[in-house]
């Protein structure tokens, strides 16, 4: 039986690309791609020679199988997408979930990763963060998705297309006017940019971009007492006779936080 190698590829520089995963995508026998055009730059940059395949969102369901039974034929591949880490929003996780419902190996490669990278030097908490990938393109939809994070006490960190990155701005200034912003222009790139925003004008619509908002101002700084507070008062309600539905929203309610973070204390924190 062979094995699928995710290979994390840079996002900007290619000096950042590991020598470990240079080595893996020689050793394999082939290199599964998002854009074969893309990583044959990189491929031929590193004098790597192996065949280049086609694997992307839109084919990977029905391709899935047939890669699979390569695999368990014993053959190996690696995974790439066109920058960063596969299955980091990007495609790879319906490949890897069906090798993994075959017990084929799957071995990660760590490397570049523009959630990463921006996280390093953003200058926001990150000791909670909630990661969104791109957010909606519907202004109704990613209006309510902004307002349902308001009161998160999260770093919320989004992906954005340049030609949507005012539109969010807007929203999110708008809907989310207690945190800090800070948006990430063309990370590891000749014209990398990192910066506070105030005024969605101003944020050129070029290049591939992290978007961050830190916590709202005045959020709860004790994590762990705080999370103990809160999953004792959903408990009182519930051993009072309230639904957890509804001491779930009540606690949300009286602590300004949202339904979802209550909710996820309280499963923690069961034995």
């Amino acid at each position: 039986m062979g094995a699928l190698y995710v290979v994390a590829t840079p996002i900007g520089n290619l000096g950042d690309i590991t020598f470990r995963a240079v080595e893996v995508l020689k050793e394999v026998d082939c290199i599964l791609c998002e854009d074969t055009r893309v990583t044959r730059k990189l491929t031929q940059r590193f004098g790597i020679q192996k065949p280049l395949r086609s694997h992307f969102a839109g084919n990977e369901e029905g391709r899935a199988a047939q890669v699979v039974q390569e695999l368990s034929e014993g053959g190996s591949m690696a995974l790439v997408t066109d920058a960063g880490t596969p299955c980091v929003s990007d495609p790879g996780y319906l490949l890897v979930r069906a090798c993994r419902a075959k017990g084929i190996p799957v071995i990660a490669i760590p490397g570049p990763s523009a959630l990463s990278a921006g996280l390093s030097v953003c200058g926001l908490p990150t000791s909670r963060v909630l990661f969104l990938g791109f957010p909606p393109r519907r202004k109704s939809e990613r209006q309510r998705l902004l307002q349902s994070l308001r009161t998160d006490p999260a770093t919320l960190v989004f992906y954005e297309a340049p030609h949507r990155i005012r539109a969010l701005l807007a929203d999110a200034l708008a809907l989310l006017p207690d945190r800090e912003c800070v948006v990430e222009r063309e990370l590891t790139k000749r014209f990398e940019s990192v910066a506070v925003v105030t005024d969605a004008a101003a944020v050129p619509e070029r290049g591939e971009l992290v978007v961050i908002f830190g916590p709202p101002s005045g959020a709860m700084p004790n994590e762990e007492v705080s999370q103990e507070d809160v999953a004792g008062h959903v408990a009182r309600l519930i051993a009072e006779g309230v639904e957890e539905k509804e001491a779930l929203r009540r606690v949300a309610r009286e602590r300004k936080i949202s339904r979802r973070e209550v909710y996820r204390i309280v499963k923690v924190k069961e034995p």
